[in-house]
């Protein structure tokens, strides 16, 4: 996601994927360039997904729970109801939209522990967990294969759901998120083919099959 915006400020890239909404100085910055502010459309909704190892016992978490995993506050998964063994905690890098989800929304902007492991994809996270029982990670619902995705709760007063198309459209899952494209102006020519392809039937289907869900 960062990538992405940092090329669509500095105009090497036409549209750009991410899994964040831009922030206000990354819009002043484009409006700065192009004299135009950026455009945003919603393609797909994604529930944030938290990975364990198939083989762990755990089977939901709370916010504040995960809040105390990836800030260093909790450290073993004996204090979350599983067997008593250390936790290790992977994630993103700084520039991942879905860091930054996760830091605003999951940890409310405090920093990630220095133990976490940071990994380069969302596709070295799930790799990661697939091969330690003792591992956590979170990442996008589409990528959850060789792991199990963790029940997750708003808080000790709320249910635990899985980031599934009915609990992410309702909002029951506290952790679900749009995802965009972004052009710097108004999408014309082939882009906007490209987009109108994109939230078509034809297109949402496509947003279905590779595990999102549709957009709102």
């Amino acid at each position: 996601s960062g990538t992405g915006i940092a090329a669509l400020i500095n105009g090497t890239t036409d549209i750009c994927q991410s899994s964040r909404s831009m922030k206000d100085e990354e819009k002043t910055q484009l409006a700065d360039k192009n004299g135009t502010l950026p455009v945003e459309t919603v393609v797909a909704q994604d529930g944030l997904a938290i990975y364990l190892h198939e083989s762990n016992g755990v089977t939901e978490l709370s916010l504040a729970q995960l809040r105390g995993v990836y800030t260093g506050a909790i450290t073993n998964w004996k204090a979350l109801g599983g067997t008593d063994a250390p936790i290790t905690v992977y994630g993103r890098e700084n520039n991942s939209g879905t860091y930054v989800y996760f830091k605003d929304h999951v940890l409310g902007s405090a920093d990630f522990a220095a133990a976490v492991q940071t990994l380069p994809g969302t596709s070295a996270v799930v790799n990661a967990v697939s091969k330690d029982p003792n591992g956590i990670g979170y990442g996008g619902a589409a990528y959850a294969t060789g792991v199990r995705d963790c029940a997750v709760r708003k808080d000790d007063a709320s249910p635990a759901v899985l980031p599934t198309a009915e609990n992410v459209n309702s909002g029951a899952y506290p952790i679900a998120r749009p995802l965009f494209y972004y052009t710097a102006k108004a999408p014309a020519g082939a882009i906007k083919e490209f987009i109108d392809y994109v939230l078509s039937p034809d297109g949402q289907k496509l947003v279905t099959e590779v595990g999102y869900f549709p957009a709102r």
